[in-house]
């Protein structure tokens, strides 16, 4: 009986396979993104009138390696400590904060190869997650761009710029 039970705990023990993973050379990534928006049209490159649009840029110096996140309002530094792909494709890119301890991952999602799109995701501290669609600098040419206008007005001033745009 005794080999009954240890038989079982044997079989369940090695029918659980962890993730595999394999260590991935983060420098065969594009290193510069661009984020898209998604609208009722389609993705499209979208820059906010005070903020920009996110860029996610990947840099290596030496043997080191850091994610960078920028153009917005606040800028983000990244040390990429090292990364690993698993089983379904995606790339886990282990970071920390520069100049802290604070642990930071990333993963990252081939979504379509060909046109040179992915999706960074991301869980800060805080609990908020960020998980963005992203194409590389070279191929933002095929999305359309929209600049928002930057308006400002107060009082009547404005009364006179909504009838203008009746």
């Amino acid at each position: 009986m005794k080999y009954f039970y240890a038989g079982i705990v044997l079989s369940a023990l090695m029918g659980c396979e962890s993730e595999r993973k394999t260590l991935y050379d983060v420098k065969t990534l594009p290193t510069e993104w661009v984020r898209l928006t998604k609208t009722s049209e389609g993705l499209v490159v979208y820059n906010t009138c005070d903020a920009g649009n996110l860029l996610l840029t990947i840099t290596h110096t030496g043997k080191k390696s850091e994610i960078f996140l920028h153009g917005q309002q606040e800028d983000q530094e990244f040390e990429i400590l090292n990364a690993y792909q698993t089983k379904n494709d995606t790339i886990v890119v282990k970071t920390k904060w520069k100049g802290t301890r604070t642990a930071q991952d990333f993963k990252f999602i081939p979504a379509e190869k060909e046109k040179h799109l992915g999706r960074w995701i991301t869980t800060y501290p805080s609990g908020m997650t960020s998980n963005n669609i992203f194409v590389t600098t070279e191929k933002q040419m095929h999305y359309p761009k929209i600049d928002q206008p930057c308006k400002e007005c107060w009082g009547e001033e404005c009364d006179d710029e909504v009838k203008n745009e009746l």
